[in-house]
């Protein structure tokens, strides 16, 4: 009587090649997670950036920035509504929504994502925006004036 099956050689050469596909195989698809984020992000933060010049255009004044909240009932108060709700960031961590600010002359403005690291690596003065060291966030701006870099990008 003849048995049929796998030897434990076999097996074992066919795991290897699995292992070694997955090894290939994941950290192409990291980079390809990486540039959908940076992709979606900037294209959120164009369309926010208009919204933010139509409003400035129609009000004469930036949208409140002491909250995310505030923020985006700014913008949903636009009419015809430009955007129904601010996106969520899809680098925060903690799923949060992108960030606006209003530097101190209440003329210049940041909007951005917190890039890869998690975190914000600026700051915004009267036309100035400051990258700090090793910088990714994704930033849309009117600043005049870029000090540092970022590897996220500038709308």
């Amino acid at each position: 009587m003849k048995k049929h099956g796998f030897t434990l050689m076999e097996l074992m050469i066919v795991v290897s090649v699995l292992g070694i596909l997955a090894a290939i195989l994941i950290p192409n698809f990291r980079g390809v997670t990486e540039e959908a984020k940076n992709a979606a992000a900037k294209a959120d933060l164009r369309n926010l950036k208009m919204a933010i010049i139509l409003y400035q255009s129609r009000y004469n004044v930036l949208p409140d920035d002491s909250s995310s909240a505030k923020f985006e009932e700014s913008l949903q108060s636009y009419s015809p509504r430009i955007v129904d709700r601010v996106p969520v960031d899809p680098w925060s961590p903690t799923g949060a929504k992108y960030q606006f600010e209003v530097a101190p002359d209440n003329s210049t403005y940041a909007v951005w994502s917190v890039g890869k690291n998690g975190s914000k690596n600026f700051t915004l003065g009267s036309d100035t925006l400051t990258f700090s060291a090793n910088a990714d966030d994704i930033v849309g701006t009117n600043a005049k004036d870029i000090v540092g870099s970022t590897s996220g990008g500038i709308i």
